[in-house]
């Protein structure tokens, strides 16, 4: 299968996953309140966080090495699943001790103990599908994730209607996650003639696990400042705290497939340059940078100004203490789409100790960040702390960048002072609007005055058009990038 079809597929995927996972999370946010969900929210986080010492980066190492040397991948996919298995059970026996040592009621502890066997199912069929990555075969993958996503919704729907409990809301990703393992199993067998044998291979395990050692470290850090501003607001502020939190997360959370879509073109072509041509590989940088911030400065201004309608309209007025949060969040999204293509820079260029340390950097200061503005602020508090680490996060990165290249910082400040403008007109036009007609107008009437300001401003021209096009015209593949994809 073409390696442009296949990160069509996971692009597509993706943004089908993002748009059925808003619309679940919508409909139980609107059912059954701020407090319920936050509750659903936080087991979800917990067990997130804990998911990873699950895979150790094995699945990422996995892949590589499996497409390297495919005479040795079933030794290595029998090894890793018997590796998996008393990791998952190690896992789930430190995730169920946590949560009760941190004194959480028994709903929650229930709710942890469903998510967490969910959780052993999730990385299961990462495995198995990272097998099928190795040999280039995505199109399954692609349709698992858009229909687990679906089933999730529909038993969910069902739950929900019915007035089941909150559990069972946390039974439908299960249920959904099962028939995933049981459906890249078929694939795998039926495909390949691979079975689910764990076999473990000492020599296997001992080359995989020295690879998998960076990529684990770093996983590690990336989770951990994923969730840590929910599990600390959470013991500090409690579950409607959360509840009220988890709406703007999810706003801004479901953005992200645009900067991967994007790095799954960059992050090949900034490895090939890097090797051969470093003026080309700072143009790349440079041009990547500036079509994710047009698409990241309207998305957060527009959001910022419409927050309060949004709020009210999509999850009802009970989640009016979500409105600042929103603003916050939403407005450090400019930094974070600019994090991604700098991450990717580095470590497509030898650079990926540096970015890891950077992550873990920022993963420290994010913690005592939530630690230290939740009780003042609360759920602002915890957005702000987000935002601040975002914003560390691109700035400690684009420290490092011009050591492998030579950026031109004046076409990036040209560029954000050129978006600046353009976002802040739109903004001002969006606002004026939803004074005096509908949201839905004042949205269409951003999307008018947004383009016009880039022409006027000339922040972007038709030649350039063209060249961002191009960008996505030459696709290569890389692990990493397909992984990032998967996102949940």
């Amino acid at each position: 299968m073409s390696i442009a079809k296949n990160t069509a597929f996971m692009t597509f995927a993706s943004v089908g996953q993002k748009i059925i996972s808003f619309v679940y999370f919508t409909l139980i946010a609107r059912t059954i309140g701020a407090e319920g969900t936050g509750k659903y929210f936080f087991a979800l986080a917990f067990t997130t966080v804990f998911v990873i010492f699950v895979d150790l980066g094995l699945t990422n190492v996995l892949v590589r090495e499996a497409a390297k040397q495919r005479d040795k991948m079933r030794e290595y996919f029998s090894t890793v699943l018997s590796v998996k298995i008393i990791l998952g059970i190690l896992t789930y026996a430190a995730a169920a001790v946590t949560i009760g040592a941190l004194g959480y009621p028994v709903e929650t502890r229930h709710l942890v103990y469903l998510s967490a066997v969910t959780m052993l199912f999730d990385s299961l069929h990462l495995t198995i599908y990272g097998v099928l990555r190795a040999v280039g075969d995505l199109k399954w993958e692609a349709i698992s994730i858009v229909g687990s996503q679906a089933i999730t919704l529909v038993l969910g729907s069902i739950f929900l209607y019915t007035g089941q409990p909150l559990i069972y809301l946390i039974l439908a990703f299960t249920i959904s996650s099962f028939l995933n393992v049981i459906y890249a199993s078929v694939v795998l067998w039926r495909k390949y003639g691979i079975s689910l044998k764990a076999k473990f291979d000492a020599a296997a395990f001992g080359y995989l696990g020295k690879i998998a050692v960076p990529f684990a470290i770093a996983a590690i850090f990336a989770r951990v400042y994923s969730y840590a501003d929910t599990l600390i607001l959470s013991k500090l502020a409690g579950d409607q705290a959360v509840g009220w939190y988890s709406v703007p997360y999810k706003i801004t959370f479901a953005f992200q497939f645009i900067p991967l879509a994007l790095i799954a073109a960059l992050y090949p072509r900034f490895s090939e340059y890097f090797a051969r041509d470093k003026k080309r590989l700072a143009y790349i940088f440079e041009r990547g940078m500036k079509y994710l911030l047009i698409v990241a400065f309207p998305i957060a201004i527009g959001i910022a100004v419409l927050a309060h309608d949004i709020i009210t309209l999509v999850f009802k007025s009970q989640y009016l203490p979500s409105v600042l949060p929103l603003q916050i969040l939403i407005v450090s999204l400019i930094f974070s789409f600019a994090s991604f293509p700098i991450g990717a820079f580095l470590n497509a260029c030898n650079k990926q100790a540096t970015q890891t340390g950077i992550v873990g950097l920022v993963m420290a200061a994010n913690i005592a960040l939530n630690l230290y503005l939740i009780p003042k602020f609360g759920v602002a508090g915890a957005a702000s702390a987000a935002f601040i680490g975002n914003v560390l996060l691109a700035v400690l990165g684009y420290a490092v960048v011009p050591r492998v290249a030579s950026i031109s910082h004046s076409f990036l400040l040209k560029t954000v002072l050129q978006l600046s403008v353009s976002a802040g007109v739109m903004g001002v036009a969006v606002s004026y609007a939803n004074v005096y007609t509908h949201v839905a107008i004042a949205i269409a009437v951003g999307a008018v005055v947004y383009p016009v300001m880039l022409f006027v401003t000339k922040a972007i021209t038709t030649d350039q058009l063209r060249e961002a096009l191009s960008l996505l015209v030459k696709r290569d593949s890389s692990t990493s990038v397909e992984d990032s994809l998967r996102s949940e």
